[in-house]
Formats: structure tokens, C-alpha cells, sequence
């Protein structure tokens, strides 16, 4: 199962209209080539309307091994632009020459007041608290396509290869991210250092309405801890894992509300039935990454708070075909290395909340 995100549509006076799966279909091998062949200029034969085995491509042409490198890099990143993902609707992506990036934490400069010509101004009360370092790492992932798959002709085989390799660089994506979205260590607000009127912003809290409320105030109180100053943040987004897309949907899109129980003595006046909660967020993001689990996060997906920092994108290389070739001598195979070298980190956590709950959801 991939990521999959889900959106509130909206019509006149930004009334709720319905809801939409916009996750695109994760392409087959088939979709990706969409009848096109990218091994085609390395089994073309100059003097034949007949292709040629691979085998004698890679004895007969002297870039061979370029153009089956070309057609696998082809699949792969085709791959990787087919493939859902979901990491970019709550990250922010910088670019970074450096093994390391800082970035500024708690940057709010509170409410400008009114000096009058003559009287000293009054400098910033921000926590300006130094900087959030986040670290680049090269990762890196190598594969081989046999002698015998180039001499069987085994062309099913090497695009299916290729294509795994596109699909890992976005699983490598999703994974790194979403593990710092459930590592509760990362979020290390409260209110008694002065970030919320709330409370902490990590808690075993249950999905309800009572813990849905939390995590809402919770961000739409953050505050600079020096100045004081209210930030504006208000959460978009739920992201969760599969056990939760079932109920989060049953309490975000429903258009009524029911009671638990009855009430235990006379109401003087009854309570509206209509959903307030339905519409409120933007945006679903449900990710097997994100664990089984009951656990889900609120965040504000405008906010700058969380980054993903590259230094170099997702490339495949690949080792020459030739004497010099050690894979190609000694194991008769020719090998490829997809690498990509970036960094991950919260910048700001108070724009979000994160419950690590593993109660099931509950009725409030």
C-alpha cells in the first residue's frame, strides 16, 4: 500500500462538497515505458531492420554499455515520478553545498510598538535561540545485471530492476521523513517553557474529539517563548497510518454527530447535530510508513518547520564495461550504484502535534 493523500473540496462559501482521493496509481513497469523502448538505439542494427541480442550489442558497439546504462537511469527516474509520495505536501525542500545546514530556531520578533521621535527603540524581544543543525548523509544502494541476463537477453529482467531502483529512492524518501515524524523526541514544546497555552505537543493522546481539540489548540496557540508573540499557526494536516484512515474519515467527513449515551439528567437545551469538525482540515495523508498504529500528527503544512535538504538528487552510476571493470571480469556482471545525499530535520516542531497512541479510538 503507498502513500496516499486525501483533500477537502470545497464550493460556494467554502462549504465541505466532498472528498478526494488525489493520490495518482502506482505505475507498472508497462506504464512507466509507455510503448517506449529505451534499449532500442542499444539493439539497433545499422544494416538489418532485425535488433540484435544484447550480448552482441555489448561486444559489437563500443558505448554499449552507456546506452544500457541510459535505458536503465530512463526507467528509473521515470519511476520516480510515477511513484506516489508524500513527503513533499509537509516538508519544505532547500538545497545545501555543506555537510551540514543551520537554520534559525524561534525567529519571531513579537508586536513592533509605537516610539515616538526621541526615544530610544526598543530592540526585538525574540529567543533568536541560536540555530537547528541538520546533517547530510549519502546514501547509496548497488545492484548488478548478470552476464547471463545480457546473454539471455533477458530484457524483462533489467527493466524490472531499473524499476526497483526508482522505487526504493522514493521509499528511501518516505521512510527517512516519516521516521521523524513518529520519533517522539523531536517534538519538545509545552507550555511551561512558554511555547503554547496548552500543554506539551507529544502525548499518548486517543483520537477523539477531546484529543482532536488538543492537538488543534495546542498549535493554534504557539507562541515565541521571549516575546510572547502568537505565531499564527493553524493545523491543515492530519497524517497517520492505515489502522486510522478509517476512523479519522469516519469523524472528519461525517455531516452529523451522535451522542455516546443518553444523558443522565434533563437537558434545559439540546446541543446542535451538525459535524463542526467536518471540513476543518485541508488535507489526509495516510502512509504505511507511518506504522500500525493508533498514533497520528496535526501539523501546519504552510508553516517552515520542517526540511528536507538536498545536496545532490537521486543519480545512477554505473561501472565501465572493459578490462579495467573488476564486476565484469571477476563476476561476469555489470553493476550500478543509485545514490542521493541529503538531510531531514525539524526546523520549528510547534507547528505540530504528535500523539504516539496505541489505545484505539474512542467516542468524547
Amino acid at each position: 500500500m503507498p502513500s496516499k493523500m486525501i483533500e477537502i473540496q470545497r464550493g460556494i462559501n467554502d462549504q465541505v462538497t466532498g472528498f478526494k482521493d488525489v493520490t495518482p496509481r502506482e505505475p507498472s513497469v508497462d506504464d512507466v515505458l509507455e510503448g517506449h523502448d529505451p534499449f532500442k538505439a542499444l539493439r539497433t542494427r545499422e544494416e538489418s531492420r532485425f535488433t540484435m541480442p544484447l550480448m552482441e550489442a555489448l561486444i559489437s558497439k563500443p558505448d554499449a554499455a552507456n546506452l544500457l546504462r541510459d535505458g536503465i537511469r530512463f526507467i528509473a527516474f521515470q519511476t520516480m515520478r510515477g511513484v506516489p509520495a508524500t513527503w513533499n505536501q509537509i516538508a519544505r525542500v532547500e538545497s545545501s553545498d555543506r555537510p551540514e545546514e543551520q537554520y534559525l530556531r524561534d525567529a519571531a520578533m513579537g508586536v513592533i510598538p509605537i516610539r515616538d521621535s526621541g526615544l530610544p527603540v526598543e530592540f526585538a524581544q525574540s529567543g533568536l535561540e541560536g540555530g537547528v543543525k541538520i546533517a547530510n548523509y549519502l546514501r547509496r544502494k548497488g545492484v548488478q545485471v548478470t552476464g547471463d541476463d545480457i546473454r539471455f537477453d533477458r530484457l524483462g529482467k533489467i527493466r524490472q530492476i531499473a524499476f526497483e531502483l526508482g522505487r526504493s529512492a522514493v521509499a528511501t524518501m518516505e521512510a527517512v521523513v516519516y521516521n521523524d515524524l513518529t520519533t517522539a523526541g523531536n517534538f519538545t514544546r509545552n507550555s511551561t517553557t512558554g511555547d503554547n497555552d496548552k500543554g506539551a505537543n507529544t502525548a499518548a493522546t486517543t483520537w477523539n474529539a477531546l484529543g482532536f481539540e488538543t492537538g488543534l489548540v495546542t498549535i493554534s496557540t504557539a507562541k515565541d517563548r521571549k516575546s510572547g508573540q502568537y505565531l499564527g499557526y493553524s493545523a491543515d494536516t492530519i497524517i497517520a497510518g492505515p489502522l486510522m484512515e478509517f476512523p479519522i474519515k469516519q469523524f472528519l467527513m461525517s455531516n452529523q454527530l451522535s451522542r455516546q449515551a443518553t444523558a443522565a439528567s434533563a437537558e434545559v437545551r439540546g446541543m446542535g447535530v451538525n459535524n463542526p469538525y467536518e471540513g476543518l482540515l485541508s488535507k489526509i495523508i495516510i502512509s504505511p510508513w507511518y506504522g500500525i498504529s493508533y498514533a497520528w500528527s496535526l501539523c501546519d503544512s504552510t508553516a517552515f518547520s520542517y526540511v528536507v535538504q538536498m545536496v545532490q538528487d537521486w543519480d545512477i552510476m554505473q561501472e565501465g564495461q572493459s578490462e579495467m571493470s573488476e564486476a565484469w571480469l571477476v563476476n561476469n556482471a555489470l553493476r550500478y550504484v543509485i545514490a542521493g545525499y541529503f538531510g531531514t530535520g525539524f526546523v520549528d516542531d510547534r507547528a505540530w502535534y504528535y500523539s504516539s497512541s496505541s489505545t484505539a479510538p474512542t467516542v468524547s
